[in-house]
């Protein structure tokens, strides 16, 4: 019996990212703006978190390589819409060390861009499955996209938050979709819905943690520059005297252990690589305690 070699990793993330921007920008003219701004985008790729979180649950579910590469360009080309509308949003003049879409290329210009790679994530979804499967992950995907923009919403006026659950729910709405959507899509087309429930509720806790955890390092230079939308700062300032958390970090290590210990329920251990990636920011967390 001949022994299945499962391609390395860097090679199908490589392979993911032109997939992405060839989808993008198939259907645009080079010489258009709106084909410079998205190019100019992706250029700088990012840490590429939720596509290798796809990648290994797609590999431990025995999904083929073209089906898995189509699964994380789908979701690492929705994370990208959701930058630079975030970008534009907030009027964060910076993204990933240059100066983000809206500032350089104009809101009009970073809108249609958002839109653009809207498309072709659905576009990217539809084509790794055909018939219902294409429909199931579209529906998905939809599901995602609604509750990341849900938490968006609140993140835009959470001036107005008076409760440790409210803050919580920004992060909850805001990351923890499109890390949910890394194992679900894979899930889906493997055939195991039932575990979508799961799933959900392991993207949600570590979309918490991540982002306070993210959030926590930037705490002091944003408190200094007044910035409103560190996470961190937003829920110490409603953490009440009765909570049985006292601190950011402390919060940050709950939802980190608990997607941890509710990723290890997944079938074939698909979400082998987030359970290490909690790990990796417990120990941090720790060590920034001593």
């Amino acid at each position: 019996m001949k022994t299945r070699i499962k391609p390395d990793i860097n090679d199908l993330l490589e392979r993911s990212r032109e997939l992405l921007e060839q989808s993008a920008l198939s259907q645009v003219s080079t010489s258009s703006p709106l084909h410079h701004s998205i190019a100019y985008h992706l250029s700088t790729p990012g840490s590429l978190a939720r596509s290798k979180l796809s990648l290994s649950a797609s590999s431990a579910l025995n999904l083929t390589t073209d089906e898995s590469v189509r699964l994380a360009a789908a979701v690492e080309s929705l994370h990208n819409a959701s930058l630079i509308q975030d970008d534009l949003q907030d009027r964060d003049a910076i993204r990933r060390g240059k100066v983000a879409v809206w500032k350089k290329f104009g809101p009009d210009l970073a809108i249609n861009a958002t839109d653009l790679m809207l498309s072709s994530a659905f576009a990217l979804a539809a084509s790794a499955g055909g018939g219902e499967a294409a429909f199931a992950l579209v529906n998905t995907m939809h599901q995602a996209v609604a509750k990341t923009l849900e938490g968006q919403t609140k993140d835009l006026s959470h001036e107005g938050l008076q409760r440790l659950e409210d803050a919580v729910a920004v992060a909850k709405e805001k990351s923890g979709p499109l890390f949910s959507l890394s194992l679900e899509l894979p899930l889906v087309l493997s055939g195991h819905d039932e575990y979508l429930g799961v799933a959900r509720e392991v993207g949600a806790a570590f979309g918490i943690g991540y982002q306070i955890f993210d959030d926590i390092q930037d705490r002091e230079l944003d408190r200094a520059a007044g910035d409103r939308f560190n996470l961190a700062l937003m829920i110490e300032s409603v953490l009440s005297e009765g909570s049985c958390f006292k601190t950011a970090e402390q919060l940050a290590h709950h939802y980190l252990d608990q997607a941890a210990t509710s990723a290890a329920s997944l079938p074939n251990d698909c979400a082998a690589l987030l359970r290490e990636k909690c790990m990796d920011l417990l120990m941090k967390l720790e060590l920034e305690a001593a």
